[in-house]
């Protein structure tokens, strides 16, 4: 990120406080969730009301339950924090329930405060009470003397990790220099298995770049999926000039050192770009003229920040102390604008008074967070904003009034389809992914979406054979093997099928907005018997 962010990294406790924090909607509100974190960086959740959060100068992973910080650290890694290394990214397993996995991204030292010998991603199993068994995925390269080293990690809907790594002021084919050294995964968006092991599928055939998603990156603090499309949007931090939200293909190049920002706005063209093959340039979605240092991204995954927002995109940043709301077009491959001036993508700010304000009325949303290090859409619906300065985490939650929400789950009536129910504010869909792990039991696991249609949302699984499918059965000897689960995931206890045949797994979620669907109509018609 740009000097700026650096400071406040190094002089957080100098840092004046924020202002007293604030959010644009008047039926929104700001509650603090916990105080008392030292240079918070990013934070992920094991459960409802229960989530780890990262001390980047320190290396320390705390644990929050019920919003009290608990005593002492479920692990302590030995970090160079200079300056904008130490403990940066985590991320919880997908099949979490099943696979009690978190992943780390940090800056490994001897011991607090020496010299950098590795950027790690690294494997830990979660015991219940701390993070045990280290596992090393990913040795990513390191420069001493530079910084812009990235850090931040994410799962995907297809269940791959994401990372980011940073250009650490190098300058070579990653930053699009033709004439310079080959890749070493600096500049980049890196993807791989849970297991380390790179995507087979991904988009870059070259040796060097086997794990490489993206590149032409300076550096990266933000990455979240959408959760229509799937598709991977990021927000990267310029240098004098155009911070960038972008949305990422398969094969992107962000054309760092380049072109920043638009590039018609740039003295070098496409060009100039050293184009890996597999690899396509596109402009940003948006970006500021100069620099606001954004960081975390996330996209609402529930009506409880309003009817009119879900699914759109909240940015935090560094510089501002901000959120930023935007709207994605019809299409969800870029942003729309209402304003006249932002109908080129672009805020032409200025780096003085006007830096936080000057063309942003229209995405304007929160205010008064200090340094944000991240931005996380929670299990309960609601937005969570870390503070670095503030050693903080808040939330913007509902405040609604009971003349607009009658049942009081935060949820306007107006798009609350059971308003008599604080259980169900939204109708559940079709399961996009079923995972299955483990021989006696079988351990079956989902995505929960009690955060996206409601705290009541239960579901059902059943189990029926691939044969009697092929042999033209419509419901496949289906049984149910778990009814009104709270909890998203099963076992499956029963002996394996006969020599030849193969069980299938549905799921149904269904909560007082509608019975959900397997995805299979006769199996949602038929009465299944326990299995």
């Amino acid at each position: 990120m740009r000097k700026r962010w650096l400071v406040a990294c190094l002089l957080f406790l100098c840092a004046g406080p924020a202002a007293a924090q604030s959010v644009s909607d008047p039926f929104l509100q700001v509650e603090t969730v916990v105080t008392g974190l030292s240079a918070p960086t990013t934070m992920a959740f094991l459960g409802p009301e229960d989530l780890l959060v990262l001390q980047k100068d320190d290396g320390r992973v705390r644990r929050v339950i019920g919003g009290v910080l608990q005593p002492g650290e479920v692990l302590d890694l030995p970090v160079d924090s200079w300056p904008d290394r130490g403990l940066l990214g985590i991320a919880v397993d997908p099949d979490f329930l099943n696979r009690p996995f978190v992943y780390l991204f940090y800056s490994e030292a001897p011991a607090d405060g020496q010299l950098l010998v590795a950027h790690r991603v690294v494997r830990y199993a979660w015991d219940g009470t701390n993070l045990v068994g280290p596992h090393v995925l990913l040795d990513l390269p390191i420069a001493p003397s530079k910084f812009r080293c990235g850090g931040l990690l994410a799962f995907a809907p297809d269940d791959r990790l994401y990372a980011t790594m940073g250009d650490l002021q190098r300058v070579g084919k990653l930053q699009n220099r033709p004439s310079g050294p080959d890749p070493d995964d600096t500049s980049t968006i890196l993807r791989i298995e849970s297991d380390g092991t790179p995507v087979a599928e991904n988009p870059f055939p070259l040796p060097s770049m086997r794990r490489v998603f993206a590149y032409g990156l300076r550096n990266s603090f933000g990455l979240d999926f959408d959760p229509r499309t799937g598709a991977l949007w990021d927000t990267e931090n310029g240098q004098a000039f155009y911070d960038e939200i972008n949305l990422v293909r398969p094969g992107f190049n962000s054309g760092w050192t380049q072109i920043q920002g638009p590039d018609e706005r740039n003295t070098q063209n496409q060009d100039a770009l050293w184009m890996a093959p597999g690899a396509s340039y596109r402009d940003p979605a948006f970006s500021w003229l100069s620099p606001v240092g954004p960081t975390g991204i996330a996209f609402a995954r529930s009506p409880r920040l309003g009817c009119g927002r879900l699914h759109d995109v909240f940015v935090g940043d560094a510089n501002c102390g901000n959120l930023w709301h935007f709207e994605p077009n019809a299409a969800r491959d870029g942003l729309a604008f209402t304003s006249p001036e932002l109908q080129d993508r672009v805020a032409d700010n200025t780096p003085d008074a006007n830096l936080c304000t000057q063309e942003l009325s229209e995405v304007a949303f929160a205010s008064g967070f200090g340094v944000v290090t991240d931005v996380k859409s929670g299990p309960d619906g609601l937005l969570y904003v870390v503070s670095l300065t503030e050693g903080a985490i808040y939330r913007i939650a509902p405040a609604l009034p009971a003349a607009l929400d009658a049942d009081q789950d935060g949820v306007d009536d107006a798009c609350d389809c059971d308003p008599s129910s604080a259980g169900a504010w939204s109708a559940p869909v079709e399961v996009p992914r079923l995972r299955v792990s483990g021989t006696g039991p079988t351990h079956l696991g989902w995505d929960s979406q009690t955060g996206s249609a409601g705290p009541g949302t239960r579901s059902t699984v059943a189990a029926g054979l691939v044969s009697a499918l092929r042999a033209g059965d419509p419901i496949g000897g289906a049984c149910r093997l778990g009814t009104d689960l709270a909890l998203p995931k099963v076992d499956d206890g029963r002996p394996g099928p006969a020599p030849g045949e193969v069980f299938f797994y549905l799921v149904r979620p269904a909560n007082g907005c509608g019975a959900g669907t397997y995805g299979r109509p006769a199996l949602d018609a038929a009465s299944l018997p326990p299995c």
